[in-house]
């Protein structure tokens, strides 16, 4: 083989070499190139489950749809026979999609009995769904409403299992790119479960708001039906979207599409779930039903169009980065190959120059081993400077683990043998190295408590490969104790064997104690907040029942000076006419002139009467109303009655609304009308209650200067306008208005135009607004041309969750 060798020209020497070097980066490259297929065949499997999902996403929406119109069904009503047989038709179609779909891609996504059967869901084969199906839809005659509804449960079950395994086998669960990813997670995983839960939650609240009453088991599960749509659902949509967007742009460039249409979607989801979670409170926390089935189920059934809709604008886009993920990887696989036939063409001639070129085959082997010289020098340099370089990591780690007091260490698997940092020892109370490191030497260290957490946390590590986190108590040498945060990760071999743990300790005894002192703090800065914000409940309460007591006042004397002037004592005088007659009663009725007119008498005497009780009823009715209204009060005002300081966000129409209600005996009373102007606002985040008592004051204000002119034509304008990011309350009436004068020291302490004022309303109410971030204004043209009253409220922003 030597002696082939030097037999060689050099030419041919040159283009042996030049087949050696170009053999292994031939291999490399279309290695590289499988890499770029795969990742194509990776995101088009993707596709494909995002494809074979949408039917069952149909089948989502359109079975619990189907469940209700069963339930409330009537076999006489031709109406109700026609919408179950649509809905019937609806769901056959969408079964019809989920077949061909499964024609195209059930195989390759292990839609079959064998691929199934792995996972224990052979009852989830397409073909036994649209069984269950057919078998549900031909016994709902015979079905009872609790079976109805069991069979309409188990077959949505079947189909979130679908949901789950199209995305287990179509690498959705994989995505590597973190916009694709967290739309998969919203897609595939989040806005099914939340639409689910709708479904669930309208079915059991229309069925509470039939009945007359809830059970205090009723409300509790209503109320966890609520807190999870809030923080397992909603958040949780709302957190994957928004991470979607943010990521965009770090992957194959700015999607203008998904920015376009994900946001308006997913705003018009939050605000109906958020609508439909605030009625599921309602419902569980009044005592006094509010809302009607009818509309419990349209603001659940608006949420769950918006969940749909939100889904299909998510599933399009995330189609849409699919094929740009896909579009990148041919793109670039295609300007490989170009630049791989480009290099080896040039790669090819440089060699075939070169060896025309060589005139002097020993010089230019000097000059290729002084070349090689160089190179292994510099090569030997810098790996003195790498070694150079790790020592000083080394060390520069050192003093980081000493300074930040956290420690590692690593535990073999097969040996049992720990190792420490020289941190780590300190942090255990020993000196680097005078202490044996075991795996049973450092559960010794762990207080008693605290060993079967660590114990058992090893050991769910090295069982399912997964990394841990969690807090223990250990006791040093010198006996004080001290908390550590352990951390950890899990290195597995090939066989998918855990062989080795790799984790920190971190001393964090001091932060502990910190926070237990900030926990206290924070306790008793609750137990003032709470004492401060029942005192304003106090003040709402009688502020607002003091005016509904001016109506029933006026009520008792009515009714007063009804029983006072009555005609009934009138009666007792007939009485002793026919007493006094007893013996000849038939002839003094007849014969008698005064006798004559007694029965005409009575008559007239019956009917007035009647009149009055008519009167005294009318008024009676009236006075419960009131009393009723002042229970109103009382409830409604103990509903805003929260710990000060913390921010609502809802509707300012739903806010001022309130407001009337609670002067709305007051304004019918004097004959006060009320006109709204309620534009196109955005939620407003404010503390409810305090925002509340502004405007019932400027209300009962503006009420009070009506009826101070004494004209007939006493109005009030209620308007609601947005301003970029406030929005403005104003309160207008045709009063008495405000001099000029007085403008400027309306909001003052103490100061009061009325007779009987404190000056203390206008005041308060300035500083609640200041409080919330907004402001009071007032404006009037001068006497007896009214005023307006602006309250200027800040708008809710999303936050944005990364």
């Amino acid at each position: 083989m030597s002696k082939w060798y030097k037999n060689l020209k050099v030419s041919q020497k040159l283009m042996l070499i030049s087949i050696c070097f170009l053999a292994p980066n031939s291999l490399m490259f279309g290695l590289f190139i499988t890499s770029i297929n795969n990742n194509i065949e990776f995101a088009r499997m993707e596709k494909k489950g995002l494809e074979y999902q949408r039917p069952l996403e149909e089948l989502l929406d359109l079975i619990p749809q189907h469940q209700r119109l069963a339930q409330h069904a009537n076999p006489g009503d031709p109406q109700s026979t026609e919408q179950l047989a649509a809905k019937q038709s609806q769901i056959e179609a969408a079964f019809d999609r989920l077949t061909v779909v499964n024609d195209l891609h059930g195989v390759a996504l292990q839609f079959t009995d064998n691929g199934l059967a792995k996972r224990n869901r052979e009852h989830c084969h397409s073909r036994h769904v649209r069984q269950e199906w057919q078998d549900l839809k031909t016994q709902l005659a015979r079905l009872t409403p609790e079976v109805c509804a069991t069979q309409h449960r188990h077959l949505v079950a079947d189909v979130r299992t679908m949901i789950t395994h199209a995305g287990d086998l179509s690498n959705l669960i994989l995505d590597p790119d973190l916009d694709s990813y967290y739309l998969m997670d919203a897609t595939l995983l989040a806005l099914p479960q939340t639409q689910d839960r709708l479904a669930e939650v309208m079915a059991d609240g229309e069925s509470l708001l039939h009945g007359k009453s809830i059970s205090d088991e009723d409300r509790f599960e209503i109320a966890t039906h609520a807190t999870l749509l809030k923080n397992s659902d909603l958040d949780r949509v709302h957190a994957s979207l928004k991470t979607a967007l943010n990521e965009d742009e770090n992957f194959y460039g700015r999607s203008v599409t998904l920015h376009a249409r994900i946001p308006a979607a997913l705003q018009d989801y939050v605000t109906a779930a958020a609508v439909f979670n605030d009625q599921t409170t309602q419902l569980a926390r009044s005592e006094k039903l509010k809302v009607t089935a009818a509309e419990y189920f349209a603001a659940g059934q608006k949420a769950r169009t918006a969940s749909f809709n939100l889904w299909k604008i998510a599933s399009e886009e995330l189609d849409i980065l699919l094929q740009n993920r896909i579009a990148s990887y041919e793109a670039q696989r295609a300007r490989s190959l170009w630049v791989t036939v480009l290099t080896l063409l040039i790669a090819c001639g440089f060699i075939a120059f070169i060896t025309r070129s060589i005139s002097d085959p020993l010089r230019e082997q000097a000059a290729e081993l002084t070349a090689a010289n160089q190179t292994l020098e510099t090569q030997i340099a810098e790996r003195r400077r790498a070694e150079a370089e790790l020592r000083r990591s080394e060390a520069q780690l050192t003093a980081a683990q000493t300074i930040a007091r956290i420690g590692s260490w690593e535990l073999d698997v097969a040996s049992n043998k720990m190792i420490w940092s020289e941190e780590n020892y300190r942090i255990h109370g020993f000196n680097p190295g005078e202490f044996a490191v075991s795996y049973e030497s450092t559960l010794e260290l762990i207080d008693p408590v605290g060993r079967g957490v660590f114990a058992a946390a090893i050991q769910t590590a090295l069982q399912e490969g997964k990394s841990f986190s969690f807090e223990q108590c250990i006791i040093r040498p010198d006996g004080t104790e001290r908390t550590i945060h352990q951390r950890g990760d899990v290195v597995q071999d090939q066989a998918g064997q855990s062989v080795k743990i790799f984790g920190t300790a971190q001393d964090v005894t001091e932060r502990k104690q910190a926070e237990d002192e900030l926990e206290k703090m924070h306790q008793e800065l609750l137990g003032t907040s709470r004492q401060a914000g029942m005192a304003e409940v106090a003040t709402g309460v009688l502020h607002n029942v003091g005016n509904v007591l001016n109506s029933v006042n006026v009520s008792a004397n009515c009714v007063a000076n009804t029983v006072r002037k009555s005609k009934a004592p009138n009666l007792a005088k007939v009485v002793a006419l026919f007493r006094a007659h007893e013996a000849d009663l038939g002839h003094f009725l007849t014969c008698d002139e005064k006798g004559r007119q007694v029965p005409g008498y009575l008559a007239q005497l019956a009917e007035h009467i009647a009149g009055e009780q008519a009167a005294v009823q009318k008024e009676m009715a009236e006075l419960q109303q009131h009393i009723d209204h002042i229970k109103d009060v009382v409830t409604m005002q103990q509903s805003y009655a929260k710990v000060s300081g913390v921010k609502e966000t809802l509707e300012a129409a739903e806010l001022l609304e309130d407001a009337v209600r609670l002067n709305a005996g007051s304004l019918t009373h004097h004959g006060v009308t009320v006109v709204r102007e309620f534009g196109a606002a955005p939620a407003i985040s404010v503390e409810k209650h305090k925002a509340l008592q502004i405007l019932v004051n400027l209300i009962c204000n503006a009420k009070q200067s009506c009826d101070s002119t004494g004209r007939d034509d006493k109005q009030m304008t209620l308007r609601i306008m947005n301003d970029h990011d406030r929005v403005h309350i104003s309160v207008s009436d045709n009063g008495v208005g405000i001099p000029v004068e007085n403008l400027k020291r309306i909001f003052n302490h103490g100061f009061t135009t009325k007779k009987t004022g404190h000056g203390f309303g206008l005041h308060n109410a300035a500083n609640a607004a200041k409080e919330m971030g907004g402001a009071l204004h007032v404006h009037s043209d001068g006497d007896g041309r009214g005023a307006t009253f602006t309250l200027e409220l800040p708008v809710h922003h999303l936050e944005t969750s990364v």
